[in-house]
């Protein structure tokens, strides 16, 4: 996977997850949540990014588990800044209920799916 094709294929899911976002928002129990939502967005479309540099340079590398090792590195950190951002939104923020949840694990999922699909695609690379 080359970049401009990894950035074509970014900005199409995250222009696709922002409108699903705006439809979610117009229902009035996610409204109050909208900021939190499109900061989430920016955040795990920051984080893809992040870890697809990395992700390549490692795809390239003639050490193969290189690979391997960044892939549950990045998931393992992922899914510990996702806990941490909601635990400290909850904590801070103290929102009247949990819907805020529905959209940022909603933007969680989508990019959690992207990634997967963009390593595994890198994963198939040869070493150079």
């Amino acid at each position: 996977m080359n970049h401009r094709r990894f950035f074509t294929q970014l900005l199409l899911i995250t222009t696709l997850t922002g409108i699903a976002l705006f439809l979610l928002h117009l229902f009035p129990p996610f409204l109050p949540y909208k900021l939190v939502s499109f900061l989430g967005l920016l955040f795990f479309a920051a984080l893809t990014t992040g870890i697809y540099f990395p992700a390549a340079k490692a795809a390239n590398s003639s050490d193969r588990n290189a690979f391997t090792r960044l892939v549950m590195i990045f998931s393992f950190v992922k899914m510990i800044m996702t806990v941490v951002v909601v635990f400290f939104y909850h904590r801070y923020l103290k929102p009247a209920d949990s819907f805020f949840l529905v959209p940022f694990f909603l933007t969680y999922i989508v990019f959690t799916a992207f990634e997967t699909m963009f390593m595994s695609k890198l994963g198939k690379i040869k070493p150079r």
